[in-house]
């Protein structure tokens, strides 16, 4: 008798085994069928939920960084060398403004990347326009290794 509950016990186990890796496998290939489907719109949301916790009148007194995406002075003026506008940098206040910048940056800067991801974008957006060509080339630096850390926290919104 108690050899017929081991084997069933026994059987249960490896039928709970099978069953928890096939069901880990369906998470891991949803979760990257999910992120082959990110919009801008939804890299922006995550970024904004990283860097302010989705406040607009956020400040970031040591970067100068405004806004709900924590814009600063050199990103409004990479959107303005970008459109030929001159908008003041306390226009990141306004969201709408704040993600119309976001995405007029990301939108210039995927020209130059064969199949963007949420992960350049989180680059970009952290590192500057050409920090793109590291999530391909990578670089042992505090740079990547910040980026990194970065892509792990938007990664975590999306």
């Amino acid at each position: 008798m108690l050899k017929d509950v081991l084997d069933m016990l026994g059987k249960l186990l490896v039928w709970w085994v099978v069953a928890f890796l096939f069901f880990g496998l369906l998470i891991m290939q949803c979760s990257k069928e999910a992120e082959a489907n990110v919009t801008i719109t939804d890299v922006i949301d995550a970024i904004e939920e990283v860097e302010s916790n989705r406040d607009p009148y956020a400040i970031n007194a040591k970067e100068n960084a405004l806004g709900c995406l924590q814009i600063r002075p050199i990103m409004i003026a990479d959107y303005n060398r970008i459109t030929g506008e001159n908008l003041p940098h306390d226009v990141a206040y306004n969201r709408s403004m704040a993600y119309i910048i976001a995405s007029t940056i990301f939108n210039h800067y995927m020209k130059g990347i064969d199949k963007p991801n949420a992960k350049h974008l989180a680059f970009i957006w952290n590192g500057g326009g050409s920090a793109w060509r590291r999530v391909d080339s990578p670089k042992s630096d505090s740079k990547q290794r910040n980026l990194e850390v970065y892509w792990k926290k938007v990664k975590s919104h999306l």
